[in-house]
């Protein structure tokens, strides 16, 4: 039988009138039907003939008390009564008895309740009170039903093991989930305190024990322990709260959640924090190798677990768990030849999980590795691990190998890019050396004989008056201004490091009283005091002013202004400024459109512009000359 309060465990009925059968002859069950309602109006009565009649109302609709009189030689109120608890054990039955006798047989018989009269009208004040007494008893009875099978309900529904026990520890008055935690049900426990221990590891049962007499004090608990299950260890985490009353510890409290998978992750992510820290410090690819190979074994315990690098177009073994010698692994294989779960990865870059080798046609060092794990180190070679069950390998176990693998590429990206940078820094070492050597060659080695053959030349010119002499002493001035800017050129390619202020506006006429100016003029239109190294500067300016009376004339007028937008400044000429493709060629080392230019004047312009971080470039000026322009100025 079902109700609205069957279905709603917070219904409360108590305010509900009982619903009563009155079971008895039409006329007589009629009567007393109609006399218990006037008695109270806590009574809903209805009424059948017969004990059939009433087994079937009682099938159909909720009925809290059944109602029957044992007058007469009928027997129906026996009769009902057996057939209600046969079927209905716990709905209240009250009888109406001629006399004590029956009244004694009725109770033995499982009556809830009887009511001695000759006649009902004479004691129908008294039947109803037994019935609402009745009825009341059988209403608390399904509320607390459904209060213990709601709380079944939710304790079964949270994968969590809750008991109720008391502070002996010897009763429990309620346990759900034990099963789950413990995997063993709660009819193996014998009621000691022993039986909670006996399943704790032993190296914690003493510290568990510990707890348990806290709880039994009075003092909550909240701790983690191991424990086993089968041939197999797990954590748990239990709480405890002990419940007092009048000062006194009545019952105990106890909530025991299983914390395994928290503790595998807690684990596995320790190992890959003490991994990456030791990858982080490797100095020697092997070092990294040997830390991937050791923390993947430790952690995910799998049959064997090894390192293949990339070496001229071979996956070559270089760490492993297993000896080679005792097989299950290749020594190496081919890129462009083998085809290898190894060989896939490291060719797709992606991670390779494969539940059962046999489903594929790739065949195993080893025919008893059934599942394998395959993750690449980027461009250097392929981590992996294999088993031999089937499925061994989980979204756990992919995660943390790609972790670990990923820590390990960076690792040897960095140590890749270290030995580069040596190895780039070792060969400017040696350009540096004979750059030197070139300088030392230039400045001394050549110059020397050009002074020597001036020399000589000035004594020649003396004595004899030869157009031949006049052009060999241009063609030793060109050797020598040549030897000026190699020099130069070598100089400016060093780096600055100290920067002072330098106004331009001093600087530049400075420059122009050192240059043969010829019939040129100058125009000065900045005032900017900007950040360089002032020899250096000097230097770019010379060049650009050289460069502009070079090959705008011998009358050309040159104007040094500000670039105030781009942080700036610019040299420009009203000459006959650049041919068609000229502008982009003019930095270029060796370029030159003049009949004595070395070509070297404006790459170490560019050079000097590098040098301080500035941007250099050729463009138009207003009067259609050249014009050179330097950003990026502090």
């Amino acid at each position: 039988m079902s109700d609205r309060n069957d279905i709603d465990p917070f219904y409360d009925d108590r305010s509900d009138p009982v619903r009563v059968l009155v079971v008895d002859e039409a006329e007589r069950g009629e009567r007393l039907a109609t006399g218990l309602e006037a008695e109270t109006d806590r009574i809903a009565a209805d009424t059948v003939p017969t004990v059939d009649a009433a087994l079937e109302a009682v099938d159909r609709r909720p009925i809290e008390c059944l109602v029957s009189t044992v007058h007469g030689p009928d027997g129906t109120g026996d009769e009902l009564l057996a057939a209600i608890r046969d079927r209905y054990p716990a709905i209240p039955v009250v009888l109406v008895v001629p006399d004590e006798e029956r009244a004694r047989e009725a109770i033995d018989s499982g009556a809830s309740d009887v009511v001695v009269a000759e006649s009902v009208s004479e004691r129908c004040f008294v039947l109803a009170n037994r019935i609402t007494t009745a009825a009341d008893r059988y209403r608390a009875d399904r509320r607390a039903d459904r209060q213990r099978r709601r709380f079944r309900e939710v304790t079964d529904a949270v994968p969590d093991c809750l008991w109720i026990v008391d502070p002996e520890w010897s009763e429990l008055s309620f346990v759900s989930g034990y099963e789950r935690i413990w995997d063993r049900t709660a009819a193996e426990l014998t009621g000691t305190p022993e039986d909670f221990l006996n399943a704790v590891h032993p190296d914690d049962r003493e510290r568990v024990r510990a707890a348990m007499d806290r709880l039994s004090d009075g003092t909550s608990v909240d701790l983690e322990y191991r424990i086993r299950r089968d041939d197999d260890l797990a954590w748990v985490r239990t709480r405890g709260e002990p419940i007092v009353d009048d000062g006194s510890v009545v019952r105990l409290v106890v909530l025991t959640r299983d914390v395994t998978d928290r503790k595998e992750r807690e684990r596995t992510l320790s190992a890959l924090h003490s991994a990456a820290r030791e990858i982080g410090s490797a100095d020697e690819p092997a070092a990294v190798y040997e830390t991937l190979i050791r923390t993947a074994d430790r952690v995910l315990e799998f049959d064997y677990v090894a390192v293949d690098i990339k070496r001229d177009g071979y996956l070559v073994q270089e760490a492993s768990t297993l000896d080679l010698k005792d097989g299950g692994y290749y020594e190496r294989t081919s890129l462009e030849n083998d085809d290898t779960f190894a060989v896939r990865s490291y060719k797709r870059q992606e991670t390779i999980l494969v539940d059962d080798l046999r489903e594929f046609d790739v065949t195993p060092a080893d025919p008893d590795y059934r599942s394998a794990l395959t993750v690449p180190i980027g461009e250097f070679g392929t981590f992996q691990t294999g088993a031999s069950e089937v499925g061994a390998f989980d979204r756990d176990d992919r995660e943390f190998a790609e972790l670990l693998v990923g820590h390990a590429r960076v690792k040897l990206a960095q140590l890749q890019d270290k030995r580069v940078l040596r190895e780039r820094t070792e060969q400017l070492e040696r350009q540096n050396d004979r750059l030197d050597e070139f300088v030392r060659v230039v400045s001394h080695d050549l110059r020397n004989p050009v002074n020597v053959a001036k020399g000589h030349l000035s004594i020649a010119r003396e004595q004899y008056d030869d157009d031949s002499l006049e052009a060999t002493m241009e063609a030793l001035e060109r050797i020598e201004t040549l030897i000026e800017d190699l020099l130069t050129l070598a100089r400016e390619g060093e780096e600055i490091d100290d920067l002072e202020p330098v106004d331009l506006a001093t600087l530049v006429p400075e420059c122009w009283r050192y240059i043969d100016t010829k019939d040129a003029a100058l125009e000065v239109e900045t005032d900017r005091t900007i950040a360089a190294d002032r020899n250096r500067l000097r230097q770019l300016l010379e060049n650009l002013i050289g460069n502009a009376i070079e090959h705008g004339g011998s009358d050309v007028t040159i104007t040094v202004g500000d670039l105030p937008e781009e942080n700036g400044f610019y040299v420009a000429d009203d000459g006959t400024g650049f041919a068609n493709g000229e502008r982009e060629k003019v930095f270029d080392p060796g370029y030159s459109t003049g009949v004595d230019g070395t070509g070297l004047g404006l790459d170490i312009v560019r050079r000097i512009a590098d040098a301080h971080g500035w941007d250099v470039r050729a463009t138009e000026s207003d009067a259609g000359g050249a014009r050179f322009e330097i950003v990026g100025v502090e």
